[in-house]
């Protein structure tokens, strides 16, 4: 009696025992994978594409600082590579993806790319603007004949001249425009931040109207990467890089919310502006846009940025 007994005891000892180990071990196997994603080294790779001139510095080396510092408080290593947005595209299509991506708005050929709920934030922007070496102008007899235009780079230039009503202006690379406004040559000139920090470094006194009708000279940060871990320690990354966005003024930009100077970029910050282009767009889209402007269709933009 008493071994029939013992042997039940032990069966319900084992029964038990295996319920434990049933219960403990997905507890202990999470517990385990919680610790090793902590320990684990990440290694993000960040690609910077400059599509419009900034007003001094490198962004590629200001993230660069940011990641960095990001680095020394967590498991986290960011390199950042600028490329040429035709060159981001090759590799996206060969199928060189990176983490993360930081990108001017109107960049085509990414949008399917970008992972997560939120498709970019944007951590900095610049602004146009009318430019004249007469501090004391009212810009009053502006026109097409008189103002020549920093085309840019690959920014909607001729969108803000179309907007602000200066037609059959001439149109120069950047630093051409420059030299021809303090030639003399022109009384004029539509710019954009870049050329306020251009004039400042001259050291020559000049009046300042911004462009208020449109602006597509917003830099934006998306995260890329496939894997839901990588993807999460790009969205602590970009967090952090909000959480520092008034040091963009290294740059000589501009960000949401906050003013951040005092001297002639002042009249650059927060402005309504009526219509803009923040986003990522397909290669469709930048079709229509390119169609509009060929065809001086001012209405299909409006109705294209409302």
């Amino acid at each position: 009696m008493r071994k029939i007994f013992n042997k039940k005891v032990r069966v319900a000892f084992l029964c038990l025992l295996c319920v434990a180990i049933l219960v403990t071990m997905p507890i202990m196997s999470a517990t385990k994978s919680s610790a090793s994603s902590k320990s684990k080294m990440f290694v993000l790779n960040l690609w910077e594409i400059d599509s419009f001139e900034g007003g001094k510095g490198s962004r590629a080396s200001f993230l660069q600082s940011i990641a960095n510092d990001f680095s020394k408080s967590g498991n986290c290593y960011i390199t950042v590579t600028t490329l040429t947005a035709a060159a981001a595209r090759e590799n996206l299509k060969k199928g060189t993806i990176p983490d993360l991506i930081s990108y001017g708005a109107g960049t085509f050929g990414i949008e399917n790319y970008i992972k997560g709920g939120t498709p970019y934030y944007t951590w900095c922007y610049g602004g146009y603007c009318f430019l004249c070496l007469d501090e004391n102008s009212d810009f009053s007899d502006m026109s097409g004949n008189n103002t020549v235009i920093n085309e840019g780079t690959e920014n909607y230039s001729k969108i803000a001249a179309m907007m602000s009503g200066i037609e059959g202006a001439v149109y120069e690379r950047p630093t051409g425009a420059y030299v021809s406004l303090i030639n003399g040559k022109y009384k004029y000139m539509l710019g954009t931040q870049r050329d306020i920090f251009r004039l400042k470094t001259r050291g020559v006194s000049f009046a300042v109207r911004s462009v208020t009708e449109f602006n597509d000279l917003y830099q934006n940060i998306s995260v890329t990467s496939s894997d839901a871990q990588f993807a999460l320690k790009a969205e602590e990354f970009i967090k952090y890089l909000l959480k520092n966005s008034e040091k963009v003024e290294k740059l000589g930009l501009m960000v949401n919310g906050k003013r951040l100077y005092n001297d002639e970029m002042k009249y650059l910050e927060e402005i309504s502006y009526e219509y803009k282009l923040i986003a990522p767009i397909s290669e469709n889209t930048k079709a229509e846009i390119d169609g509009a402007i060929s065809n001086n269709d001012l209405k299909k933009l409006k109705k294209l940025f409302k």
